[in-house]
């Protein structure tokens, strides 16, 4: 029993710790909580830090965009971007980028168009296309290229023409180059150019005649140049070859013979004699005595001595012109040297109209 009672104050210890521990254990605990737990005047200042800190980043934002706005550039509206990447004002600055790049593109293609415009050249329309293949002036740029193509085109054309200075030259730039720049003064040089080539050949076409100087000569002038500066002059010439050949030609009486020939023949062929036969005879005599007069210049003195002899029977110029004609074409055969190697073909014998009586 006394064990019992020793044992009663130890037991009573032991709790009385143990209720001591709790209580410990408790106020820790509490104490704990407490110290964890910011109080609400804690509480009240980090809010008002934090509305501080925003109110603190808003105006440096706001500040920041006025600063962007007032410089107005690329490189402001990019700073802004870098500095406030979550900003108010990133959307706007992000449209002001781009709208400034447009207004800058475009600045600097009408700056290259005008330098291009100024220049005026190929080369400079080209780099204008080569910077800004989709500028604004791009299709009037690759026109101007094209014309001023055409233009070199068409100043080397006429420059070589000029040169070559040629009817061929001209006319192969009006043919190449009909809507050129130098066609009208091209057909000036070509109207200027026939002109003088017809002068040069009238001239020359006299020259000739008057080298000649018979009336084949003269003649064959004014056929081809029927308005020569010479055929005044072709003409005069002509009427007094003319006369001087009617002069020097002996004169038939063609009547006398023509009528006398028309007899003879009746006689050898029997039947009558006509009108016709008459005028047909007379027609021969006068184109015979014409020719002889015409070509009278290309026959020698001793034949036209030999052949025109009024002394005959029944002279006539048919018979006059044959005689003239064939001794000129023998002397002709016999005088290569001078006259050629020919062939040379005798003239036909025209048939004789007065052999009565010879």
């Amino acid at each position: 029993m006394t064990g019992d009672l020793r044992e009663q104050p130890r037991c009573a210890g032991r709790i009385a710790f143990l209720k001591l521990a709790v209580v410990a254990v408790i106020a820790g605990a509490a104490l704990m909580s407490a110290c964890s737990q910011p109080s609400d005047s804690q509480q009240t200042a980090a809010q008002q830090q934090q509305a501080a800190d925003e109110q603190t980043r808003k105006e440096a934002d706001e500040k920041a965009w006025a600063d962007a706005e007032k410089t107005g550039t690329v490189a402001a509206y990019t700073a802004y971007l870098q500095n406030f990447g979550a900003g108010a004002h990133v959307s706007e600055a992000s449209q002001r980028i781009v709208a400034l790049n447009e207004q800058a593109r475009k600045a600097a293609d009408e700056k290259a168009w005008a330098d291009a415009e100024k220049a005026g050249t190929a080369a400079a329309y080209t780099a204008y296309i080569q910077n800004f293949g989709g500028g604004a002036h791009a299709a009037q740029a690759r026109q101007r290229i094209a014309e001023l193509s055409r233009k070199e085109a068409d100043d080397k054309a006429w420059a070589d023409a000029v040169r070559a200075g040629t009817a061929a030259a001209f006319t192969a730039y009006t043919q190449n180059f009909s809507a050129g720049a130098h066609v009208a003064e091209a057909r000036q040089r070509l109207a200027a150019l026939d002109e003088q080539a017809r002068k040069d050949a009238d001239d020359k076409a006299w020259a000739d005649a008057e080298k000649v100087g018979t009336a084949a000569a003269f003649t064959g002038y004014v056929q081809k140049f029927g308005s020569g500066a010479h055929v005044a002059e072709a003409r005069q010439r002509l009427a007094a070859l003319e006369t001087q050949g009617r002069r020097e030609v002996p004169s038939i009486d063609i009547q006398k013979t023509c009528q006398a020939a028309a007899g003879a023949m009746v006689s050898l062929m029997g039947g009558t004699t006509t009108e016709q036969d008459v005028n047909a005879c007379l027609d021969s005599e006068q184109k015979a005595r014409d020719q002889i007069v015409k070509d009278r210049a290309t026959y020698s003195a001793a034949d036209k001595k030999q052949c025109m002899r009024t002394d005959n029977y029944l002279p006539s110029y048919v018979e006059w012109l044959t005689c003239l004609e064939m001794e000129r074409d023998v002397r002709k055969m016999e005088r290569p040297e001078q006259f050629g190697a020919g062939p040379w073909t005798l003239p036909k014998v025209r048939p004789a109209i007065n052999t009565a009586g010879r």
